[in-house]
């Protein structure tokens, strides 16, 4: 095989990397994006929960009050 077939053929395998390069970007990008947004959904739900009067229920420890200070006389 000549020098002048390599060229070609590396030319020519120019585009055929690229393609190849942006379908497995996007795939891994759109991916990512599913991902992020099932973990934001499950993070907005965990908060709805927890700010929501049907969570209280649940919480067996009691909530924090601050101490009243004293008055002094």
């Amino acid at each position: 095989m000549e020098v002048w077939h390599i060229i070609v053929i590396c030319i020519l395998m120019v585009p055929i990397f690229l393609i190849a390069n942006y379908i497995i970007v996007k795939k891994a990008a759109s991916e990512r994006r599913m991902r992020d947004d099932k973990l934001e959904r499950a993070v907005a739900a965990s908060v709805a929960e927890t700010y929501s009067k049907k969570g209280l229920a649940r919480e067996s420890w009691p909530k924090y009050k601050a101490a009243r200070k004293r008055k002094k006389m």
